[in-house]
């Protein structure tokens, strides 16, 4: 039986739990005979926590993220024909299956036993625009071998440096989905240069989207600054309340300091009498002996 490839062991790596990798990398290398690809396998990086998750989202949701895929292929291809009107409606359709996939993704992470942070769940959302927008974004997700995050910058291409564990080759890897909405129904009009207006238009569109995300989460985040400040004041009015119950049992206890050395004074006084009272029966005592004898 033929030795496993390094894609082959690759995509074995990047399919276990995240806090696995390393040592399960290391002792796949042990096993591989080829010193050339065990130096290989070795060589590959650990993925980040937001690159994990998406190739486990390819793994265990790859329907939902091929739709996610296939919806940026056809907005790619609105572009081309200057489709204003259906450049607009994918806009729609593409931030709420990010907002879905997002929202479902840490569904999942939870369910592998990860909890996701904001810059997690940030950096999954920057990665699936950018697989969104460029075709080898796309190609380097559908892998389920991604090692870091994605973020796509105005026109330019999304930069797939080391993006991907093991050999990649975008043009090869984004085959089904990118293909049938690249090339089945324009094969024959060759390649057309996206039109400067169009582009213009796409990133307007992303520039509205991203206005109004923004808009969204500053006032997310000022809802959360006037929630702490009405609990901060709620906390401020139990400290007075706190304080001036303190005031009131310090004064308390010093009332009932006063009281216990007026009471202490007392007893010594009633000491001191009761001793002289004990003398002069004592006295008597004695009177009334030597008289009786």
């Amino acid at each position: 039986m033929p030795e496993p490839d390094l894609a082959d062991i690759a995509s074995e790596l990047y399919a276990i739990p995240l806090d696995e990798f390393t040592a399960a990398r290391n002792a796949r290398a042990k096993e591989v005979s080829d010193k050339a690809l065990a130096k290989e396998v070795r060589a590959l990086r650990k993925p980040s926590a937001s690159a994990w998750l998406l190739n486990m989202m390819n793994l265990h949701r790859g329907s939902q993220l091929t739709q996610a895929l296939q919806l940026g292929a056809a907005m790619r291809q609105a572009q081309e024909e200057l489709d204003g009107s259906e450049l607009k409606k994918l806009g729609v359709q593409r931030q709420q299956l990010i907002s879905a996939l997002v929202k479902d993704g840490t569904a999942l992470s939870r369910e592998l036993g990860h909890q996701v942070s904001a810059a997690v769940s940030t950096e999954v959302e920057q990665t699936l625009r950018a697989a969104m927008a460029d075709a080898g974004a796309a190609a380097a997700v559908s892998t389920a071998r991604l090692v870091r995050p994605l973020e796509a910058s105005g026109w330019d291409a999304v930069d797939l440096t080391d993006a991907v564990g093991g050999p990649f080759d975008a043009g090869t890897e984004l085959g089904s989905f990118a293909s049938a909405h690249a090339t089945e129904q324009h094969g024959d009009e060759g390649e057309d240069t996206p039109d400067p207006a169009a582009e213009a238009r796409l990133e307007l569109e992303e520039a509205e989207d991203r206005e109004e995300e923004a808009a969204e989460r500053l006032k997310r985040a000022r809802e959360h600054v006037d929630r702490l400040d009405r609990d901060r004041e709620g906390l401020v009015s139990q400290v007075r309340e706190l304080r001036k119950r303190m005031r009131a049992l310090e004064q308390e206890i010093d009332d009932i300091d006063d009281a216990a050395d007026d009471a202490a004074r007392e007893r010594t006084e009633a000491e001191r009498t009761a001793k002289e009272a004990e003398r002069e029966v004592e006295r008597a005592r004695k009177l009334v002996d030597k008289l009786s004898s």
